[in-house]
């Protein structure tokens, strides 16, 4: 396919395709534009219950699109980490992602469920409220991937990806010397996680299939070369309708938002971007919510509950064109304040920490955290 300005995006061309999964940019603004949109669907999904044939919320969407975006970049930046220096690195790579989720996380965990526990907060939802309370042992060690708690049940979904992220650097470490093992491995794994798929929009316990969106973006990153040579094939329009009609599919049969079907019409998105679509000035603004977007995500449901609570002693709760543009403008606020003056200072800390034995107490918090509520969720079955 021949390079050419197209819109405002720049293409790359067909023989940097291979260099991108080997050297991932500090940040692709392509991708910061999607996570954007798919936080502002979540956002769309809170404030009025839009919803799919076979009940899947509109939020349901935009969280596996994080999943497999979250998916590809991670394993992109591990494959990258393991071409440079021969081997990946579990314990470095859990220290950023700690310094990167868990501040943020219980910045807002501990004051929610504070506030819920004080009756402060959704006072007039004493049966959920409870239940949340009572599942706090959960959201506090990452294994809250069930439930129906009102106010922050939006948080399971950074367990499933704690959870993943655990999971993955270990792999690769493992099959260091087998790298065609990985993909087999991957996909054994989706393919015993596809009755959460199959389960409907109702039951809590749908939320794990959000694994195999995961894997997803996992095995697009490992594939790129060879997708990226199949797909070179095509031009932009007809992967798009490839990715649209794969949407509709999974749509018209009422599959489940993080199944196969739908991730894969996500990968296509994904790939894209990365590899066709690159710096558009004119989107700055939207990639911005983008690079905040787990700040966003993180606040956005507290935010669209107060909002609620407030707009309907004037009967306006409803009123979308009203309620979205303040759930989204506020939650972008809370999460731009949070970006610039507290989770971007935590972040300069990771040189300083590596290799040090802070650094390493803080990497293996996250599976200290998941082996306690693995043993809670064994203990005190729910």
């Amino acid at each position: 396919m021949t390079a050419r300005k197209l819109s405002t995006f720049t293409l790359i061309k067909p023989k940097a395709l291979l260099a991108t999964v080997k050297q991932v940019p500090a940040r692709v603004q392509s991708l910061d534009c999607l996570r954007a949109i798919a936080c502002l669907v979540v956002i769309l999904s809170h404030t009025h219950k839009i919803k799919t044939p076979g009940g899947w919320s509109i939020g349901a969407y935009g969280v596996a699109f994080f999943c497999v975006l979250s998916g590809y970049l991670i394993t992109s930046i591990l494959l990258c980490e393991e071409e440079s220096v021969s081997q990946v690195h579990p314990i470095r790579f859990l220290l950023r992602r700690a310094l990167r989720i868990l501040p943020a996380y219980f910045a807002l965990l501990l004051p929610c469920e504070f506030l819920l526990k004080t009756g402060w907060f959704l006072k007039n939802h004493a049966d959920y409220v409870a239940q949340t309370v009572s599942e706090f042992p959960y959201y506090a060690t990452l294994t809250h991937n069930l439930g129906d708690g009102i106010g922050i049940n939006h948080l399971w979904s950074i367990s499933v990806e704690e959870q993943f992220y655990c999971f993955l650097p270990l792999l690769l470490l493992l099959t260091t010397k087998f790298r065609r093992s990985r993909q087999v491995i991957l996909i054994t794994t989706a393919v015993c996680l596809m009755p959460f798929a199959l389960l409907p929009a109702r039951d809590p316990f749908f939320c794990n299939a959000a694994f195999i969106a995961l894997i997803t973006g996992s095995l697009l990153a490992i594939n790129f070369s060879r997708i990226s040579i199949f797909l070179n094939r095509f031009g932009t329009l007809p992967i798009v309708l490839m990715a649209l009609t794969l949407a509709a599919v999974a749509i018209i049969f009422k599959s489940c938002p993080h199944g196969p079907i739908l991730a894969s019409s996500y990968a296509l998105i994904v790939w894209l971007a990365v590899s066709r679509f690159n710096n558009a000035p004119k989107l700055k603004p939207l990639a911005y919510i983008g690079q905040i977007s787990y700040g966003v995500y993180l606040v956005q449901m507290p935010v669209c509950l107060i909002t609620y609570w407030f707009l309907d002693r004037f009967e306006l709760a409803h009123f979308v064109p009203l309620a979205f543009p303040i759930n989204a403008g506020v939650s972008i606020l809370i999460a731009s304040a949070s970006w610039e003056f507290f989770e971007r200072k935590i972040l300069n800390f990771r040189d300083r920490l590596e290799g040090s034995k802070t650094g390493l107490a803080i990497a293996l918090l996250t599976p200290l955290l998941l082996a306690v509520g693995v043993t809670m969720h064994l203990v005190f079955p729910e």
